[in-house]
Order: structure tokens, then C-alpha cells, then sequence
């Protein structure tokens, strides 16, 4: 590229409530901003900013976390999603809430539910359970060609489904989810899922075997995996998957044992088509940087009378 650019900001925009109220941003990945009522969602005024910022030549405050995977190598959201500007809202991303079954020792209580009690022991900030409120969407949900979830955990409420009735052109429709592989849903999610022209779950695997049971706490290897392979199984045609890895300090120096595993036993669905392999960098306590983490693990082991 010639100067430092995204198409997101001109094809996306990215959805969160809050305690403090609806935020938005240009995508999952980049900084939220307090949504504006009183405009569209394309004309929201932090989205037009960081057009004018993008058109004026400098990097935006809010494109930090993709800066920061470029820096080390890991392919960012803007390096691998650019796409023909269209100058409208194409591609709509929602965080569904904070209710999760998982303690993810990456995570925080804004993103799990379940971290609720152990962020009040460490004397974290904590935050009430929440969901997505599917009457706060103000696009046009007509010309959405693709829809992101994550959460908290999409499936764990049926939150996704209402906002999936609502889509007019499901077959124009492309659904992307970001899970965590502990739940297998009903028939009638399959038969929601089938009118739509591609849904791809996402698995949030960052290891395997124990150290994936210590990494992402209430889940179990084992029957993470047995998920996985029924859904490549029975799951609709119009169905694919992948797998994205969050990069840490715990996971740094064992990343290739799930490139095996990846490659041996996930390649593709049953069809034949190549799952996704994607990765990124985590974030405080346990990025790759941080100052904190053996103390911050220590004190998490001792809470919950676990060790590595």
C-alpha cells in the first residue's frame, strides 16, 4: 500500500453495548466509541473521523491493535480483510454480550460472565451480565452481505437467532461466529443456518490437551475436540470452519504442537474446503509484553487452586 489504509472504516462497522451505553467502531478489533444516536450507522461521527483520518495519511488512535500485530509479525484485521470500498454498511459485527460458561485466563469479566467472581477476588474490575439488544441495530440490514458475532459466547444465548430473523436476504448472507467449541446446538439452529449463503464457526483454540484445559478454564479438550469434529460431520453444505489461536505468554513456545493437530486432524470440512487458521496477540495480563504476568498468574493459580 502507499500509505497506511483500511476499507473497513468505509464497509463495517462494529457494534458493542456497554455500561456506559451502545459503542461503535469501524471494526471488532479497533477501539469503540460512544454510539451516536442521532445519525445513521454509517455517518456515525467516530467512523467518519477515522475516514478523514485514513484520507488525511495518518493512523488512527482507534487502529492501535492491528498496529501493534503488524509490529510483530502477526498478520492484522486490516492486512488480511481488505476489500473493495462500497461506502456503506456491507459487513456488521456484534458483540452478542458478556454470558459465557468460560474463564478463559486470557480473558477479563467484560468479555465472560463467568470471570464475575474471581475478578472481584483479585479486586479486577468487574461488570453486570449483559446481551446485546438486537432493536439497537439502525443499518439497513438489507444490504449486509456479511454478519460477526462474538461475544461472551454467541451460542450460549439465543440472541444471534433474533438478529438472524431479522436479516431479509439470508442467501445473500454470509455468517461468521467466533466460539469456544463447548456447545452443540439444536436442529433448529442447522435449519436457521442453512438458508444463509455461507456460515463459518470460528473455534477459539489456543493449545491442546491440558495446557488448553488450563488456558480456557470450564472446558475440556477432549470434548472441545469431539465438538468440533461432529459439527464438520453433520452440520449443513452452506457450513465451514476454523480455528483462531490468541497468542500469549502462555501459549508462545507451544504454538507449532497445534499447527500438528490443526494439520492432521482439521484441515478441511467434510467436503473438502480448507478450514481457517487464524491468529492474534493478546492483550493485557498475559500478552507477550507484559510486565505483570507471573505475578498475575500466580495470584489467579492461588484463587483457583490450579497450577500449570
Amino acid at each position: 500500500m502507499s500509505k497506511w489504509t483500511c476499507s473497513e472504516p468505509y464497509n463495517t462497522a462494529y457494534l458493542e453495548q456497554t455500561d456506559q451505553g451502545l459503542q461503535v467502531a469501524p471494526c471488532c478489533v479497533a477501539d469503540t466509541q460512544p454510539y451516536d444516536h442521532a445519525v445513521g450507522l454509517y455517518d456515525q461521527p467516530s467512523l467518519a473521523s477515522v475516514r478523514e483520518q485514513f484520507e488525511a495519511g495518518t493512523v488512527p488512535d482507534v487502529c492501535n491493535y492491528c498496529v501493534l500485530n503488524e509490529k510483530n509479525g502477526v498478520p492484522s484485521r486490516r492486512q488480511t480483510c481488505q476489500e473493495p470500498v462500497v461506502n456503506t454498511v456491507k459487513n456488521l459485527e456484534i458483540h452478542l454480550g458478556n454470558y459465557c460458561n468460560l474463564k478463559c485466563v486470557i480473558c477479563r469479566n467484560r468479555w465472560s460472565s463467568a470471570w464475575r467472581k474471581d475478578a472481584q477476588a483479585m479486586g479486577l474490575k468487574t461488570y453486570d451480565n449483559f446481551k446485546f439488544d438486537p432493536d439497537s441495530i439502525t443499518a439497513d440490514l438489507n444490504t449486509v452481505q456479511w454478519l460477526h458475532f462474538n461475544g461472551g459466547e454467541p451460542l450460549f444465548t439465543d440472541v444471534h437467532l433474533d438478529i438472524l430473523a431479522r436479516i431479509p436476504n439470508p442467501q445473500q448472507c454470509s455468517v461468521y461466529y467466533n466460539t469456544n467449541g463447548t456447545i452443540k446446538v439444536k436442529d433448529s439452529v442447522f435449519e436457521v443456518w442453512s438458508k444463509f449463503k455461507l456460515v463459518k464457526l470460528v473455534f477459539s483454540i489456543d493449545d491442546v490437551g491440558d495446557r488448553f484445559n488450563y488456558q480456557r478454564t470450564n472446558a475440556d479438550w477432549k470434548q472441545v475436540e469431539a465438538n468440533m469434529f461432529w459439527y464438520r460431520d453433520v452440520a449443513p453444505v452452506n457450513m465451514m470452519f476454523g480455528i483462531n489461536r490468541t497468542i500469549s505468554k502462555l501459549n508462545e513456545h507451544h504454538r507449532t504442537e497445534l499447527d500438528a493437530w490443526f494439520a492432521q486432524c482439521f484441515p478441511t470440512n467434510r467436503l473438502g474446503d480448507p478450514n481457517e487458521f487464524s491468529e492474534q496477540l493478546a492483550s493485557g495480563p498475559c500478552s507477550l509484553d507484559s510486565p505483570v504476568f507471573d505475578d498475575y498468574i500466580t495470584r489467579l493459580d492461588k484463587l483457583r487452586q490450579v497450577s500449570v
